[in-house]
């Protein structure tokens, strides 16, 4: 089974799509088990798809113990049909082999789906009738995408006498429908094993009746409706990928606002490890002082968000301001960011090994000197230390070398300087490493070991601070993306009656238009956050509503929309 931390990436293999619109749209099939949101743009949109948040793909299992059930069933074999007795028989197929047919096929259904909670058999089997056709389905095959749904059994045991359902009425409801077992700390496998999640996929959720969630099943039972609902979802927003999970109130948001959010989630910087500076990855980008966002959604605490966040919580105003906030782009206070806000590391390692040449000898890192050397560089050797490398806390610029190696010339090619004074053979070649000529910084890490074939290797990390500046992009949650159009002073921006300046000024025309209307539920509920000291749920299909929000806002004395009157 796939775990969040593994790619969730699909690639259709279906050829050269080219202008063809069909195979890029959503599907009815894909409910639950593709995010509906997350897609690149551009030339492969709809055929890139990722997996939803609680969807597995199935990793396959033998057929016998399903062959042996069947058996034990009277399921006739191919060699004794016969078409006009087995007329009313059904087909039973078993991963798209007709291995034989059976009578009664809600007995095999039943018994199967017995077994399969029983754990007889593997709980990624897949089970399905097809009346119309009479076939009887089963798929124990790999690479199908499954997903949990709750089993809703026994529902006729339910009182008459409950109709409302407070609290401690819904785990009464609950644990009828689900045998009984109810443990908040209870695992996924256990949850499996006693029956109360099913592992579902395409195929079988065609025969399934799922009840979006408790409340359609007890409105089922209070009405005395004729619909039986087979299964419950865990929570509407489990159709969602990682990516647009991470946004709050999704589902108030114009459709491809949630996807443009989904592919910039991925170039948000915060603080991507706890052991970065052990590390020496090649490029690496690091948050001053990330921040746990304000409002988060529940897929965000089972991502570990509020451990590793990225962003911060900053102080915005939708304002017309000076001119150089339309267009998308945003005015930014100055002061703001020279007290660190949006302020981060850029890591950058260079690495090289002393390798072993033909016959015998072998490169070394030392300052290359000129008078055996052949090939030096035009940049500055004079930061390496006896030993060929740079030292830790040097500052370095463009063109530096930071780590001396030569590296022995073939025979053959050995130059000769000759001048009258003394004759002298270049038998190295200069092999040193520079730092790239637009990038400067500081030397932050040196680290010395051996490769595996036992040759000495050195990585050095070069750190420098990137400091937000005009030109640079800034986004919030729900695909609002900005270029930073002016920095201004402090003394330069408007202020509220309690004298909170605004960290962005944002135009208020980047709204109606893009009916981000989710962005505004947020800023509302980020303030309400703040002044109760709080984490706001916005988990996408909560029954949060606007006015208990204003309600709120309203007790700390704010006007109940976010509307505040500004003095420059």
């Amino acid at each position: 089974m796939s775990t969040l931390s593994h790619l969730r990436r699909l690639s259709s293999s279906g050829g050269k799509s080219g202008k063809l619109t069909k195979p890029r749209h959503l599907h009815n099939t894909h409910w639950g088990l593709i995010c509906p949101a997350e897609t690149p743009e551009g030339h492969s949109c709809g055929l890139v798809k990722n997996l939803a948040i609680t969807s597995f793909i199935t990793v396959g299992s033998s057929t016998n113990p399903i062959m042996d059930l069947l058996e034990e069933m009277d399921t006739k074999s191919l060699g004794d049909y016969d078409c006009d007795k087995n007329s009313k028989s059904f087909k039973v197929f078993v991963n798209g082999s007709w291995i034989g047919t059976h009578i009664d096929p809600n007995e095999i259904i039943k018994n199967l789906k017995y077994s399969r909670r029983k754990r007889n058999i593997r709980e990624e089997v897949s089970i399905s009738l097809d009346i119309e056709n009479k076939e009887v389905r089963i798929f124990s095959d790999s690479g199908r995408i499954t997903r949990p749904l709750l089993v809703l059994k026994d529902l006729k045991t339910i009182e008459d006498g409950i109709r409302s359902t407070t609290e401690e009425q819904t785990e009464l409801i609950l644990k009828r429908f689900t045998g009984g077992c109810l443990n908040k700390n209870i695992s996924f496998t256990n949850l499996l094993k006693e029956g109360i999640l099913e592992l579902i996929d395409a195929e079988e959720e065609e025969t399934c009746l799922v009840a979006m969630n408790l409340d359609q099943v007890f409105y089922q039972f209070s009405n005395d409706t004729e619909i039986k609902f087979s299964h419950c979802e865990l929570h509407p927003s489990s159709i969602l990928g990682v990516c647009a999970s991470m946004i709050p109130f999704p589902d108030h948001n114009q459709s491809p606002r949630n996807t443009y959010q989904s592919a910039m989630g991925k170039q948000a910087i915060g603080i991507n490890c706890s052991n970065f500076n052990l590390r020496m990855d090649t490029m690496c980008h690091l948050l001053y002082y990330p921040q746990k966002p304000l409002v988060m959604t529940r897929s965000m605490n089972f991502l570990n968000l509020d451990k590793f966040p990225n962003g911060i919580n900053a102080i915005v105003a939708i304002a017309c301001y000076g001119g150089y906030n339309q267009e998308d782009s945003i005015v930014m206070s100055q002061d703001a960011v020279d007290r660190g806000m949006f302020r981060s590391f850029f890591y950058r390692t260079y690495k090289d090994e002393e390798k072993n040449k033909f016959g015998g000898r072998k490169e070394t890192f030392e300052i290359p000197n000129s008078e055996d050397c052949s090939g030096l560089r035009i940049g500055c050797y004079e930061k390496l230390d006896f030993d060929g490398l740079v030292s830790e806390g040097i500052k370095v610029s463009g063109d530096d070398i930071i780590i001396g190696k030569t590296t022995p010339c073939d025979l053959g090619k050995i130059k000769s300087s000759y001048t009258p004074i003394k004759r002298s053979y270049r038998n190295k070649k200069d092999a040193s490493i520079a730092v790239k000529s637009f990038e400067s910084g500081i030397v932050d890490k040196v680290m010395i070991g051996k490769t595996e074939y036992g040759t000495r290797m050195v990585k050095v990390r070069i750190r420098s601070v990137r400091i937000p500046q005009v030109g640079d992009k800034f986004a919030s949650r729900h695909g609002q993306k900005g270029i930073v159009g002016m920095l201004y002073k402090q003394s330069d921006l408007p202020f509220t009656k309690d004298g909170i300046v605004p960290d962005i000024i944002m135009n208020p025309h980047a709204i109606p238009s893009r009916m981000t209307i989710g962005h505004l539920l947020e800023c509302l509920l980020s303030k309400v956050s703040a002044l109760e000291g709080l984490i706001g749920d916005g988990t996408p299909f909560c029954k949060l509503k606007i006015d208990l929000v204003a309600k709120r806002l309203e007790i700390f004395d704010y006007n109940k929309y976010g509307w505040e009157t500004m003095y420059n």
